[in-house]
């Protein structure tokens, strides 16, 4: 939910927050993926903690608000993909989802510099290599925002070192910046499963770390449709600020109330 009146509850979220008025927080982690966009050479990012710490959200929250945070949007094209979707189980499958979200982005016959590349067909590992090529030299970049990484370990004999290395020259040819959601970094998913390929030395990692105290207390004074001020009293803010250890977007309040340990309903 993303317009229109917010949830009766905002404590009450199942998996990803999808309405921005509810993501509260982030704001360093936000800035340092913009960051890393910026320049002749963008560096691509592991997003890293354990689950529901709030990856998923950061990433989603991240593309509905990326060109508030950089100065020339036109050069960038952003796009969130969960590996969980059934379409990435295979190499093939996740170059077409990749390609539907940019092609999703990119509409209007103008943009048939940017479109045709990516409608070969099979668009197969040398043809979306050389889709984003293309894409680089028309002055764009592509940045993947991957969710559930470990997805793709499932898969290993559709995701082999080759897939790897391929993403790896296209990300150290700056013609591709991934920033990639896991619970581990990437570099120990490939001590574990003996994989070689140098992609997994991403360029920068960043671990979700506690909210702010002012975060927390902002998380805690979410309102609901029906409600003028917050959802919940002074005391209840309260107590959901000390049973909640400030750690991630959807923990702390969210956890407390989903717990029912609030005593009352929202």
């Amino acid at each position: 939910m993303t317009s229109g009146a917010l949830p009766n509850n905002p404590f009450v979220a199942a998996g990803m927050i999808e309405d921005p008025r509810l993501f509260v927080g982030r704001k360093d982690e936000l800035h340092a993926i913009a960051s890393r966009m910026k320049g002749d050479q963008p560096t691509s990012i592991n997003i890293v903690d354990d689950k529901h710490i709030g990856k998923s959200s950061l990433l989603h929250y991240f593309v509905l608000t990326w060109q508030q945070q950089v100065s020339d949007p036109n050069r960038y094209v952003v796009i969130y993909l969960s590996l969980r979707d059934g379409n990435c189980q295979t190499e093939t499958g996740f170059y077409q989802a990749v390609a539907k979200g940019l092609l999703d982005c990119v509409s209007g016959w103008r943009q048939s510099n940017l479109q045709n590349p990516l409608r070969i067909k099979p668009l197969n590992r040398q043809a979306f290599s050389d889709a984003i090529k293309q894409w680089k030299q028309q002055g764009k970049l592509p940045v993947l925002c991957l969710d559930d990484f470990k997805s793709l370990l499932n898969h290993p004999q559709e995701f082999d070192n080759g897939f790897y290395d391929n993403l790896r020259s296209l990300m150290d040819s700056n013609a591709l910046m991934l920033v990639v959601a896991s619970r581990k970094q990437l570099d120990v998913y490939a001590n574990e499963h003996r994989f070689v390929s140098s992609f997994f030395n991403i360029g920068h990692t960043i671990s979700l770390k506690e909210l702010t105290t002012d975060e927390a207390i902002e998380l805690s004074r979410l309102p609901t449709r029906s409600t003028i001020g917050a959802a919940l009293s002074v005391d209840e803010q309260n107590h959901a600020q000390q049973w909640g250890d400030r750690h991630g977007v959807r923990r702390g309040v969210r956890h407390d109330v989903r717990r029912g340990v609030l005593g009352r309903s929202v």
